[in-house]
């Protein structure tokens, strides 16, 4: 029987070179970028379609994650210098590979928001100035905050600005969840492998690189993990009190940019200091609760005097996954709602494989926690926080738009997760009999990357947005380009700010950001119809709309997302374009004058002739 090391203690380096050096990982992950930039221009010169293109995209993605996984998940030549190097590079290259989609300007509506915000701020000098594109951003003015401090210092482009903030924060959210697995767990090996599994989270690659409050708030939550894991096993009194006041500054830097963020850090601190008192830790239950307890006096005081808004934004979603599994109980499983686009079978089998696996990894680590650290407070935490991958699992599988919901959720879930997984995998391919190590670290790294390619493949950008290219209706970032901009920008300068403007999907986000306009989601007949009737006007008048915008490209191109229209009757049911007629009776209606013509956009003032 061969002796089993305690499966966390962090030993010593193993002296053998490792497979792959620091320096070819570097480069194979540079190269990658390479490929990624070239199927990028590709797609931009017309052949975002070309299985060539997509087969460059993908080979280049592999080039970057491949030798990273190899390099995390082997023993051989293992030290802490090359662990960290490795997650710098797989944070460096996701993220240039993310601004390289569109390395010109923001075409993300996220971003889009969250611009608007923040060049509200540097014209007016004023915060919580209202944001048409998205009323909630303002209230939480972090990341516009740190962006155009530096604007104002460095003489950057607020987009350049933002690239350079946004950057950071990736950077810095994946290091310092390094530290706090190294805290935690107290190795170094199993901190990169945590690291690793979390990275193949869908959200992580795009979502949470994103010119975005959250992407800052997640860098913040990360300080404070870190700052509050060290603070527990702190000796020294200097050290105890410069680790309070990181904390405390980090939990109201969090308060102030993101909400969801801010919650996810109270749930985790009171479930620390739950745990702990469990154990019978009273120092880190004190610690952990008078942390939590600043953190609900902070949030509250937020929400009640600053964004009162937060609860009407958050209830919406929270109130329709709660009727999906009421239905989901009381009707049975009939599953979520079909979506209008439909994904490939093949995309549906990487996802159902990834999640199966991780699904049954977690009581691999579960066990192994049982057996090495039934009284460690954070361990035990991160073990109770797992649990939550099911729950985001169930919402996946049952509640109305599910897969957003979780997606959303699974960049918090992914935490505890993905460090209790690590100590699954740790065990199953440091630690078992020799005869069997190899045949498991390969299958370990192909798990891995089954994990990785359901990030990339089932994350953003989707299958019909994976390459940029040309005007896509009823898109995403295929539908914000130059012209679009440019109507955007004359639409604030000729008309002012805060009208109501009725436009497609695709146009929707242009108009409340760059056009700084009220974009009125709701009413579709305006299009619908071969004829400007009175009661399709009197339906604009109780919108509120003024303006109506009209893109003849609808009557060219379906919709890629199946619905042209933000709420759209005939969602998923579309099979011609839309007739010409729809979009040019607006040219013949009494009362209505056309004060713009791009050529593909026409925009019309519904009382302008009145």
């Amino acid at each position: 029987m061969v002796p089993r090391a305690h499966p966390q203690s962090s030993g010593a380096s193993v002296p053998q070179r490792p497979y792959l050096p620091f320096g070819a990982v570097a480069l194979c992950a540079a190269f990658g970028v390479l490929l990624v930039v070239i199927a990028y221009t590709a797609g931009r010169h017309g052949y975002s379609g070309s299985s060539r293109a997509v087969g460059v995209y993908w080979v280049g993605q592999a080039l970057i994650l491949v030798p990273v996984s190899i390099r995390l998940l082997t023993r051989r030549g293992s030290s802490e210098t090359a662990v960290v190097s490795v997650i710098v590079v797989l944070a460096i290259a996701q993220y240039v590979t993310k601004v390289t989609y569109s390395p010109l300007s923001f075409t993300f509506p996220d971003e889009l928001s969250h611009w608007r915000t923040a060049q509200d701020i540097l014209s007016t000098g004023k915060l919580f100035t209202p944001n048409y594109a998205m009323p909630i951003s303002p209230q939480y003015p972090g990341l516009e905050e740190v962006t155009t401090a530096l604007v104002q210092i460095s003489g950057l482009s607020l987009y350049v600005a933002g690239l350079v903030v946004a950057g950071i924060a990736h950077l810095l959210f994946l290091v310092a969840l390094y530290l706090v697995f190294r805290n935690v767990g107290r190795s170094y090996r199993l901190s990169g492998i945590a690291v690793l599994i979390y990275a193949t989270n869908p959200d992580l690659p795009y979502f949470d690189s994103l010119f975005a409050y959250q992407t800052l708030a997640l860098a913040f939550l990360g300080v404070v993990l870190v700052a509050s894991s060290r603070l527990t096993v702190a000796s020294d009194k200097r050290d105890q009190a410069g680790w309070i006041v990181i904390a405390l500054v980090g939990i109201s830097a969090t308060i102030a940019t993101h909400h969801v963020t801010s919650y996810v850090l109270t749930g985790c601190l009171v479930l620390v200091a739950v745990t702990s008192l469990l154990v019978g830790d009273r120092w880190s239950a004190l610690v952990s609760g008078a942390l939590a307890l600043w953190a609900i006096i902070l949030t509250a005081s937020w929400v009640g005097l600053v964004a009162p808004q937060t609860v009407g934004y958050l209830w919406p979603p929270l109130a329709g996954v709660a009727q999906s599994f009421r239905h989901l109980f009381t009707a049975g499983m009939t599953g979520a709602p079909a979506t209008a686009v439909r994904t490939p079978y093949s995309h549906e089998l990487v996802a159902a494989a990834a999640v199966l696996l991780v699904s049954c990894l977690l009581p691999f680590g579960w066990w192994q926690i049982k057996r090495h650290f039934p009284r460690d407070p954070w361990i035990l935490a991160l073990g109770f926080g797992s649990l939550t991958w099911y729950v985001i699992v169930a919402i996946r599988l049952f509640a109305t738009d599910g897969s957003e919901l979780s997606g959303r959720a699974g960049i918090f879930v992914f935490v505890p997760a993905g460090f209790v997984t690590a100590i699954g995998v740790r065990w199953l391919i440091d630690y078992v009999p020799r005869p069997r190590a190899s045949a498991l670290l390969g299958a370990t790294i192909v798990g891995v990357l089954l994990m990785s390619a359901d990030g990339m493949i089932n994350g953003w950008p989707p299958y019909w947005e994976r390459l940029p290219g040309p005007h896509q209706v009823g898109g995403v970032e295929r539908s914000i380009g130059p012209e679009e901009i440019a109507v955007g920008n004359w639409l604030a300068t000729a008309l002012g700010p805060g009208n109501g403007i009725d436009a497609d999907l695709g146009n929707d986000p242009m108009v409340g950001t760059y056009g700084n306009q009220i974009p009125v989601l709701g009413d579709a007949s305006l299009y619908l119809s071969s004829a400007y009737t009175q009661a399709i006007e009197r339906e604009a008048l109780s919108q509120g709309v003024q303006y109506v915008l009209a893109d003849l490209r609808l009557t060219k191109q379906l919709p890629v997302m199946g619905q042209y229209f933000a709420t759209d009757p005939n969602t998923g049911n579309y099979t011609h374009p839309l007739p010409l007629v729809d979009m040019s009776k607006f040219n013949d209606a009494p009362g209505v004058t056309r004060i713009f013509d791009s050529g593909d956009i026409v925009i019309y003032d519904l009382y302008g002739g009145q």
